[in-house]
């Protein structure tokens, strides 16, 4: 129902929102990694990790009605063997904006609003700057600078992708997570502003309820 990003050996990033009992009591948790086609169990490098219930921890001030600190961390019961597969994505520079950077999104939501998929999709995107995203929002939102806004484009997030990771490539062919999916227009159109949690904002958070020793 969610994506999520590698970012220790014990330890998912991923959204507020995809855990917080909106959609139903969660009992446990399914996580794919190193999957591409979730549907072919038998993928190369494909691994499934179950979380069972309450081995996560949602941000204290996450709130739905105005979508604000929407971050969470599960917390996996044994380490991760990183592989080619499955590796780790970098976390942020302190206080780094990340404005006009090409990032790629990624994740199994539904493509073009409602077509389901079981296949990894990507899209690269360009960040813009708070003051620019909060001239193009709704004007009557308030904006908070821990959102993260990518322009619009015809490549859009949708149902699905929530929780999952903008990242910026390194020239090591490493990644840095700079951005959870939060939220954007209900329908997913196109060519609409799609607002993500700035990572960099809450690394102090992270440090202290990841599961690292």
């Amino acid at each position: 129902m969610c994506g999520g990003t590698i970012i220790g050996k014990r330890t998912i990033l991923t959204a507020a929102h995809c855990l917080d009992g909106s959609r139903g009591e969660i009992q446990r948790i399914k996580i794919y990694l190193g999957a591409v086609d979730k549907s072919n169990s038998t993928e190369t490098g494909q691994q499934i990790v179950i979380v069972e219930a309450g081995s996560y921890v949602i941000h204290e001030e996450w709130d739905l009605c105005e979508i604000i600190n929407d971050i969470a961390l599960i917390k996996l019961p044994t380490d991760l063997e990183f592989n080619q597969y499955i590796q780790p994505a970098k976390l942020p520079e302190p206080k780094s904006l990340h404005a006009d950077t090409n990032a790629i999104v990624s994740g199994w939501g539904l493509v073009n609003g409602h077509a389901s998929t079981q296949h990894l999709q990507y899209a690269s995107v360009k960040t813009i700057s708070n003051k620019q995203c909060e001239s193009l929002k709704d004007s009557n939102k308030k904006f908070y600078s821990h959102w993260l806004c990518v322009a619009p484009s015809k490549s859009v997030t949708c149902f699905g992708d929530s929780g999952g990771p903008l990242v910026e490539k390194n020239p090591d062919g490493s990644s840095t997570v700079i951005g959870i999916v939060s939220f954007g227009v209900e329908g997913c159109p196109i060519n609409t502003l799609r607002f993500f949690t700035r990572v960099s904002y809450f690394l102090t958070w992270i440090a202290q309820h990841s599961s690292e020793p």
